[in-house]
């Protein structure tokens, strides 16, 4: 139950923080308003129009159009398939362990967990070459505007959406990392029952981090590049 919490927390977490950040920097009037009340309204109106929007307009000959039109399918075919096995694996990895874990009291067993072992091979693999020949494009960081204390705009303070991009990545990193050491660890004959319990909690709540991290990332690429809606 507690787990199923913090999913939900944190996915509304992520949303809100998102979708915030997405009509800060779309909306003139929201850089204008002052009072906090003021703007949380201005900001509920635009949530529910954009919802709306969203939900008239999309389709799947959108979406279709969107995923074809993507730099993924450009790129050099070694580099694609590694892409595309680390985006489907780690796709895999999310739906079928929250999925288990939320919604079947078992948790995740037979040919579900035999894929998502599977595929956590194949997640760790694909994230170690991209770390190894991509990892230099995460390093360096465009130099903030102006450092400042101003609490309505968190980009006068250096917080900008590069800097939270990259810094995404680097905790999708850490986080797969940590998802993968303990996946291995119960493998071994190291811990006792206490531990093997440990690791399986400690591998749930990296989960949460890793897509966290992901969802973030993907958004605010999602959000330079543009994306139908």
């Amino acid at each position: 139950m507690l787990f199923t919490i913090v999913v939900l927390l944190s996915a509304i977490g992520v949303v809100a923080g998102l979708t915030f950040h997405r009509f800060w920097t779309t909306r003139e009037e929201a850089g204008a308003t002052v009072l906090y009340a003021e703007l949380l309204k201005k900001y509920a109106a635009w949530l529910a129009l954009r919802t709306i929007q969203s939900t008239r307009k999309a389709s799947r000959k959108l979406w279709w159009e969107y995923i074809k039109a993507l730099s993924l399918w450009r790129l050099p075919v070694l580099e694609k398939w590694l892409f595309v096995c680390f985006y489907g694996s780690f796709a895999y990895l999310a739906a079928s362990g929250f999925f288990f874990a939320i919604f079947v009291p078992r948790g995740l067993y037979g040919y579900p967990l035999i894929g998502h072992v599977m595929a956590g091979g194949l997640f760790a693999a694909c994230l170690a070459a991209i770390i190894v020949f991509k990892g230099r494009n995460f390093i360096s960081v465009p130099e903030p505007v102006n450092l400042s204390l101003a609490l309505l705009d968190p980009r006068k303070m250096g917080i900008t959406a590069a800097r939270i991009k990259l810094a995404a990545f680097w905790l999708f990193v850490a986080a797969g990392f940590l998802l993968t050491l303990s996946a291995l660890l119960p493998m071994l004959p190291l811990l006792r029952t206490a531990g093997q319990n440990f690791m399986f909690e400690f591998h749930r709540y990296s989960a949460i981090i890793s897509a966290v991290a992901a969802a973030v990332y993907v958004n605010l690429e999602l959000f330079e590049s543009g994306r139908p809606c």
